[in-house]
């Protein structure tokens, strides 16, 4: 009996860990939301690309990345894009599509629509771009 309890309270404290867990991450995809909202100058690019890359290290221990296999890639490459001085601005052009789509993710975080998305754009500003 005293196993049973400890194994219970034990999925209840993994259960309470990975709430907080993906709460934490949709307040993040709320930050990159708010970074696509401002006027982009330096500071505000390197805090765009900060907020990107927390959200792409975060989604990886997220129940969201269970459901959409694309999520942690397609925020890892939007990160790639961003980061990348070839394809920032072709990025930066696609700003109001950026938030479009995390307006959607912030609902719900596990949208295949916004992850194919995400990876449309990275695609088309960083990995197929012809020097």
């Amino acid at each position: 009996m005293v196993l049973l309890f400890k194994l219970y309270g034990n999925q209840s404290q993994e259960r309470g860990i990975q709430s907080a867990v993906d709460a934490t991450f949709k307040q993040q995809l709320g930050t990159v939301l708010g970074s696509f909202n401002m006027r982009v100058d330096d500071y505000t690019y390197r805090s765009m690309i900060s907020s990107v890359y927390n959200v792409a290290a975060m989604s990886e221990l997220t129940s969201y990345e269970k459901i959409n296999d694309e999520l942690d890639i397609s925020l890892y490459n939007l990160y790639i894009s961003l980061r990348e001085e070839k394809s920032k601005d072709k990025v930066l052009e696609r700003i109001e599509e950026l938030h479009d789509i995390f307006f959607i993710m912030v609902q719900d975080p596990t949208s295949k629509e916004a992850t194919n998305k995400l990876i449309k754009i990275a695609d088309e500003t960083f990995f197929k771009v012809k020097d």
